[in-house]
């Protein structure tokens, strides 16, 4: 039998307090990027059982491996928290992370992160 542990967290949401004007497009309320974005990793493989670089020409299902240092995901994690509750007239919130890892290659990657309506 599997046993549930709850553990109760404090977590403070910071934010980007800018103008918002919808009308003019400006979109100045955003969660405080998260720190430590260089100390998360991505990979995607292909979804069958292998690892590697996957050929994106074919047609297989992918899987996508996040990573990172405890305190990098706790960042990321805090900064997740945040944009869900974001209080925005931005029809598209999102981010953009131009240093995460990419774990293939070497080197960076560009990662966004957006909410959805």
């Amino acid at each position: 039998m599997t046993e549930i542990v709850e553990k109760r967290a404090t977590v403070t949401l910071a934010y980007v307090a800018g103008e918002e004007d919808a009308e003019r497009g400006i979109y100045g309320r955003r969660p405080l990027d998260p720190e430590l974005t260089d100390e998360i990793g991505v990979a995607v493989y292909p979804d069958d059982g292998t690892t590697g670089v996957p050929d994106f020409l074919r047609s297989t299902p992918l899987q996508v491996q996040l990573s990172g240092t405890p305190r990098a995901l706790e960042a990321l994690g805090t900064y997740l928290i945040a944009l869900a509750r974001l209080e925005t007239a931005d029809p598209d919130p999102h981010e953009h992370f131009e240093d995460v890892r990419n774990v293939h290659a070497g080197g960076t990657l560009h990662l966004i992160v957006r909410r959805r309506a």
